[in-house]
């Protein structure tokens, strides 16, 4: 009985967030209180153990979110982010396809470190009118800077964060140095698949036009009362160098204070004199660009905390079971071929009702908890760039003039190829 009202639950709430009738902002602490009704919860328990200790149990994720929209503010406002694109524009000359991939190589730079509407739309402001007056096509020029958002995204605190909280892991642990090894591994795969992706499409897209008013000269054109020093550039690598460096040496380092520490660095290296009035607009601006994701894990957080209750596990844990999970030919076979549930907050959406799944998953241990993780990582991919329902799809769509769907269109196919890769990879390593 219990696992039919969940499936009900799942189902209908699928149905309005994918009809858009209602944001996974709202669907998840809705579902969350429905759930622990459905396992009988008393009032004052859902109140005090689902929303209120659900609220806070990925105050760590949301807070380093707030600590990294804050860097990248920094970044903004002391005009770093937009030496590093010029910089890039200029070293590829005039040719389109140059100028794109050292643009693209900037941006998953500064996305493996920036996050939030804010950061894209400063970025991509600055990276798409550059592509397109070189006659980059307007799709084209929108679906090569998610690819490359995407690719950066992969190192982003706010995934390693949540993937601490889903391995459980207290505070005295490190993550597991096959996290980011595998991080690495994904992104060489995405690596070869922007690379033969944007070539592949300029080769079909046949002539390039010119599609801006806007001469490249004027969109490089710098602004000389802000100069920005060589050293000041490196700030998007510190936080990754700092955190990647000390877990490594066996010393655990946590994101909030590699972007704390890296805020710093680019405060002093360009605008030291200004830098408590810098700090303080970053912090505000970047709660505010925070907000979102943080309002979303707080959602995620009651939901674990529902899915974790004695009678939804009980309920659950012998249809989980049943599956044949141990085969990699299976492993492979679900993760893969249904990676596009995880488009629309779907069933396998760590960002929507997919988190429901993998908590139960890592619950029963039918899969070894890093196969499982590698699972998601690869997932994460396919619905970080091709979900149509990101905000940060809508943006580049309605900037580039394409239909959102379209972006969906053109990256859905190398993107579960790269997952499906992933996956042979991660079944290989860890079953």
């Amino acid at each position: 009985m219990i696992a039919l009202g969940l499936l009900l639950i799942f189902l209908v709430f699928a149905t309005l967030m994918f009809r858009r009738k209602l944001p996974a902002l709202l669907a998840l602490p809705s579902m969350a209180i429905l759930i622990a009704a459905l396992a009988g919860l008393p009032l004052t328990d859902i109140l005090n153990v689902i929303i209120a200790d659900g609220s806070v149990k990925l105050a760590s994720v949301y807070v380093a979110v707030f600590a990294g929209a804050m860097m990248g503010r920094v970044m903004m406002q002391t005009g770093i982010a937009e030496e590093i694109i010029k910089r890039a524009a200029e070293f590829g000359g005039e040719k389109p396809l140059v100028v794109s991939f050292a643009l693209m190589l900037v941006t998953i730079v500064l996305f493996s470190t920036l996050q939030g509407l804010g950061a894209i739309i400063t970025v991509g402001s600055l990276v798409l009118p550059i592509m397109m007056s070189l006659g980059i096509p307007r799709k084209l020029a929108g679906t090569m800077f998610l690819l490359a958002f995407g690719t950066g995204f992969i190192f982003n605190p706010i995934l390693f964060t949540l993937y601490r909280q889903l391995l459980q892991l207290n505070e005295s642990q490190m993550l597991p140095s096959q996290v980011s090894g595998f991080a690495f591994t994904l992104l060489g795969l995405m690596l070869v698949a922007v690379v033969a992706y944007s070539l592949l499409a300029a080769r079909r897209s046949g002539e390039l036009l010119l599609l801006t008013g806007q001469t490249t000269e004027e969109i490089l054109k710098r602004d000389t009362k802000k100069k920005v020093p060589l050293i000041a550039l490196l700030t998007p690598i510190v936080p990754l160098a700092l955190f990647f460096g000390f877990n490594a040496a066996g010393i655990k380092l946590d994101f909030i204070a590699a972007f704390i520490i890296g805020s710093l660095f680019a405060i002093v290296t360009t605008n030291w004199r200004n830098g408590v009035k810098v700090l303080t607009a970053s912090a505000i601006k970047g709660i505010e660009d925070g907000a979102p994701a943080a309002i979303l894990m707080m959602g995620i957080g009651m939901q674990l905390n529902a899915l974790n209750l004695e009678p939804i596990k009980t309920a659950l844990q012998p249809l989980i079971v049943s599956l044949p999970f141990g085969s990699p030919l299976f492993y492979i076979a679900f993760f893969g071929l249904l990676s596009p549930l995880a488009l629309y907050r779907g069933p396998l959406n760590i960002f929507g009702i997919g988190i429901g799944l993998f908590t139960i998953m890592f619950g029963t241990g039918i899969v070894p908890a890093m196969a499982l993780l590698a699972a998601i990582m690869c997932v994460v991919q396919v619905q970080n760039i091709c979900d149509p329902t990101n905000t940060h799809n809508v943006w580049i769509a309605n900037f580039t003039g394409v239909r959102v769907e379209e972006l969906t269109k053109e990256t859905i196919l190398p993107i579960i190829l790269v997952c499906i890769t992933g996956l042979i990879i991660a079944a290989t390593l860890f079953l």
